[in-house]
């Protein structure tokens, strides 16, 4: 993992045992995809979809509201995994590491790590996200754009074929 995130854990965090609740490591997972992001120099325009003409005359979803200015792309989280390895306590000093290993036709397969600041080999956490690239506007999945495909094989140092 290249892109890491320091957490600062809080202490609503914390449940009555007086560790990290284990609902709040998907929290943590989703700061570090929105830090990732932020790496990504643009993210496509409306214009840089194949399908964008066809997709103008589909029926407009009221399940996800987008406006006529804002863009109609994104992604979705269609699943979330974590496999806890030790538990988080509120004095702990960790970072959560997200990479993007795996670039599909329509999806993004990312894996997330918590691990301690100074010992690396301390990891609390490993985890896996299933993105879906959708169009907000018919709720439907549709080809990842190549600028995106691109701007991941950038940031991880290697190459995503597309799958045919």
């Amino acid at each position: 993992m290249n892109t890491w995130f320091p957490i600062q854990i809080r202490f609503r965090d914390l449940d009555p045992l007086s560790h990290v609740n284990n609902t709040v490591y998907a929290t943590y997972y989703e700061e570090a995809r929105s830090a990732y992001f932020a790496h990504i120099p643009h993210w496509p325009l409306p214009g840089e979809h194949a399908t964008e003409a066809s997709e103008k005359e589909e029926e407009h979803t009221a399940r996800i509201q987008t406006s006529v200015v804002g863009r109609h792309y994104g992604i979705l989280i269609k699943e979330i995994t974590c496999t806890y390895h030790l538990p988080l306590i509120h004095t702990d000093l960790v970072e959560v590491g997200t990479a993007v290993v795996h670039v599909g036709r329509t999806s993004i397969i990312m894996e997330h790590q918590i691990r301690d600041i100074q010992d690396h080999e301390r990891i609390f956490s490993a985890g896996r996200a299933v993105a879906v690239w959708c169009n907000y506007r018919t709720g439907r999945p549709v080809a990842v754009p190549v600028t995106l495909r691109a701007a991941f094989e950038e940031l991880e140092g290697r190459k995503f074929p597309v799958e045919t």
